[in-house]
């Protein structure tokens, strides 16, 4: 049976500047941005892919430099499938007086199509009719999305019917003030078109390998920061004359970012940290640990050399202490406390009983007490 075959991705943001890092580690991130186009072109040949959609905010910005935007265009050059359809988004949006798309134009591949307006375009591809909706971004922010046009459009029977836009999914995208082209799953899987093809989360939906969904976002090929820990890719689809739609994650990025906490107890080693990103490389992992607990005394003294350790076996890691502090023990309270004071008896008491965490809250507020005083 005749199928088009699209693999779909979104939110490269090339042109980020990473400026948090040191320089060995920003550079690298900027670099991972062009190598994962590079590799999403190698994976769709490899899976001969007829279409590669790209649902916006391929660069970070609208002021991005001639040789980013070239840097681009060359590599998505190697694409050997049919066409390759751009949406402009939010970061990148539309206007054509802005040197990034004149540049982007100027230097494009053949086959590539920037679908910079809000009308349906007819393609044929594998003897198959296909119709696209393209719902563009012409601004940074925008309290609607651009989806109201397609809606009043009745679509071709005969054809394989495409929406791309770009704009935040409320029930998986952050929008507080709902000003990022915001949009519902309920309006989109709404529409009377068979497949759309969603940017703009870092997200990826839906949140499955496999899926026989009408709606897709795609998720940034490249994780690019702590707030995204999901592991990069894009979607590779199967869409066919009866409109049955197949589709399959498809693993892409090449570092992967982690926050967490670790709570500590009397101890710590290199283990404990390493221990938390088993099945990862380290090497490819960006990383903040928040640290906290209660360590012994001694293993407190020497803690920063564990820590130094650590951090050389990462790409880059962070280690923030949210309150670590020294283990106090029923021996310190003897030394510190008159005995039969109010202090010590209530101290030894908890100790004790093996209340070791109010016994610790506690003295640490007889040390706030005292002080202040």
């Amino acid at each position: 049976m005749d199928k088009i075959k699209i693999f779909h991705i979104s939110d490269i943001h090339v042109g980020m500047k990473f400026l948090r890092y040191p320089d060995s580690v920003k550079n690298s991130l900027i670099d991972a941005r062009f190598e994962v186009i590079q590799r999403a072109v190698s994976v769709a040949d490899e899976l001969k892919c007829d279409i590669m959609a790209i649902t916006g905010d391929i660069f970070e910005n609208i002021k991005v430099s001639k040789r980013e935007v070239e840097r681009v265009t060359q590599t998505l050059k190697a694409f050997s499938g049919s066409a390759i359809w751009i949406l402009p988004g939010n970061h990148d949006y539309y206007n054509d007086t802005l040197q990034l798309w004149q540049w982007f134009k100027a230097s494009m591949p053949d086959h590539a199509i920037i679908l910079d307006t809000p009308e349906r375009k007819r393609f044929e591809i594998e003897e198959l009719n296909v119709d696209i909706y393209p719902a563009p971004c012409d601004r940074k922010h925008s309290e609607t999305n651009a989806l109201e046009w397609l809606k009043q459009m009745p679509v071709e029977k005969d054809a394989v019917n495409i929406v791309l836009a770009h704009g935040a999914i409320k029930e998986i995208s952050p929008d507080l003030n709902g000003n990022y082209f915001p949009m519902s799953l309920e309006e989109l899987n709404a529409l009377k078109q068979d497949l759309v093809l969603i940017g703009h989360t870092h997200v990826p939906y839906p949140p499955v390998a496999e899926a026989t969904a009408k709606v897709y976002n795609a998720g940034t090929p490249e994780p690019d920061g702590l707030n995204y820990q999901h592991e990069g890719g894009g979607w590779y689809i199967e869409i066919d004359a009866t409109k049955r739609i197949m589709a399959k994650r498809i693993p892409l990025g090449q570092f992967r970012f982690f926050d967490v906490t670790l709570t500590l107890s009397d101890e710590v080693n290199e283990s404990m940290f390493y221990g938390m990103f088993s099945g990862y490389p380290l090497e490819k992992i960006v990383a903040r640990i928040k640290v906290g607990g209660y360590l012994t005394q001694s293993v407190f003294e020497r803690r920063q050399s564990v820590y130094e350790r650590v951090k050389k076996s990462f790409h880059h890691l962070e280690i923030e202490e949210i309150a670590l502090k020294p283990k106090f023990t029923r021996e310190e309270v003897d030394r510190m406390f008159t005995v039969g004071s109010v202090p010590y008896v209530l101290l030894t008491k908890l100790f004790d009983d093996g209340d070791v965490a109010t016994a610790h809250l506690a003295l640490e507020l007889m040390h706030e007490v005292m002080n202040h005083d």
